[in-house]
């Protein structure tokens, strides 16, 4: 499995998310990462006890794919692709992705975006990715757009708070894969 991908002008890196990314991923984390990520303050405990599942969920390959995101060398955000999880169809992986704010506004996040619908290839029986944004986030509905995302359907008709947007993975049907 492809662990290391880059964007084709060589902008963007993703990479396995690692503890070694604990001390630099708290201190990237502003209001508005948390309020759309994580919903809480993140503390060094729980973020090493994140980044410990996500290490275990690397090793067992899935269902959980965390990236970190490096741009200029640095870490930027983190991307994640979840397959398996409640509420979605088989064939079905959601991603979540948060940039720190001193990488904002570059296109990096569309990239990352990119990139991970890319790796989802390679994940027998994933032939689509959705992103579920909050209306109230228009910015990160941008960047899924840019990255080739549409509406699936909305906060009002799931009854939840997001709006889900979706794309394909491959164009070769899942079940041919």
């Amino acid at each position: 499995m492809i662990k290391v991908l880059y964007s084709d002008d060589g902008v963007v890196m993703l990479r396995p998310l690692t503890m070694a990314d604990a001390e630099e991923h708290i201190a990237g984390q502003d209001d508005e990462y948390v309020t759309w990520l994580d919903d809480a303050e993140a503390t060094e405990e729980s973020v090493r006890a994140h980044l410990s599942d996500v290490e275990k969920s690397w090793e067992a390959e899935g269902p959980i794919y965390s990236f970190a995101i490096v741009a200029d060398g640095k870490l930027a955000g983190t991307i994640t692709a979840e397959v398996g999880r409640e509420g979605l169809k088989d064939y079905q992986a959601d991603i979540v992705y948060g940039l720190y704010p001193a990488t904002r506004g570059r296109g990096i996040a569309t990239r990352a975006v990119m990139l991970v619908v890319s790796f989802l290839d390679q994940i027998p029986g994933i032939s689509e990715a959705i992103t579920r944004v909050n209306p109230e986030n228009p910015k990160s509905r941008s960047v899924a757009e840019r990255a080739g995302f549409e509406p699936l359907t909305t906060a009002e008709a799931e009854g939840d708070a997001n709006d889900w947007l979706s794309t394909r993975v491959s164009l070769v049907p899942a079940e041919q894969r």
